[in-house]
């Protein structure tokens, strides 16, 4: 029974972590505490790790919305129903609605990710995740014939450079959005599609 009151505790508070994050774009750990109704003591027995752990908590968050949207957005039936040029409008909307509504928190988090390890852990993590999708995303399609021949870890790694290109300040704070994501999805198509 403790144990997933530890969980709810912890959950309670990461989730403090990403509500100031998206407001204010950081965080005190008094802050989270308060939000979470629970003591300072208690965010430090709960997240051994403090502020660095609270940040990791809200980045898995994070990147793991990205990560959903790539599993639901890179399906060969989507790609056999829709073509890759609707698999990818799809895969860029979605990323792009999740880049626009975690900025603040993708920001702080990278913002520390070369001091702190336990971010760089989870980053590394969900990017290896999104890499697996897009790999078997790719392989899928040769074999459909829907993709074009090439190595396809190099092809997956291209594509999650690409996908994480969505996330600039450019491209999210664009009045002209629409326009600037259709040419990456034009972009990442070139890439993909077999040679004519």
């Amino acid at each position: 029974m403790s144990g997933s009151r530890a969980t709810r505790t912890r959950t309670a508070l990461v989730g403090a972590t990403v509500a100031a994050l998206r407001e204010d774009g950081s965080f005190t750990t008094e802050q989270v505490a308060e939000v979470a109704g629970v003591s300072v003591a208690t965010v430090y027995n709960r997240v051994p790790e403090g502020r660095d752990g609270l940040l990791a908590g809200a980045l898995d968050l994070a990147l793991g919305r990205l990560v959903e949207v790539t599993a639901e957005a890179l399906t060969v039936e989507h790609l056999l129903d829709e073509g890759l040029d609707c698999v990818l409008r799809h895969l860029a909307e979605g990323l792009v609605g999740v880049f626009d509504e975690e900025a603040l928190v993708l920001r702080a988090a990278l913002a520390r990710l070369p001091e702190s390890r336990l971010l760089r852990e989870v980053y590394r993590e969900r990017q290896a995740e999104a890499q697996a999708l897009n790999r078997r995303f790719v392989e899928l399609g040769q074999a459909a014939g829907r993709i074009g021949d090439g190595d396809p870890d190099e092809l997956a790694d291209t594509l999650v450079v690409l996908c994480q290109g969505l996330n600039n300040p450019i491209l999210l704070g664009s009045v002209d959005r629409p326009a600037l994501v259709e040419r990456l999805v034009s972009a990442m198509a070139t890439v993909l599609q077999p040679a004519s």
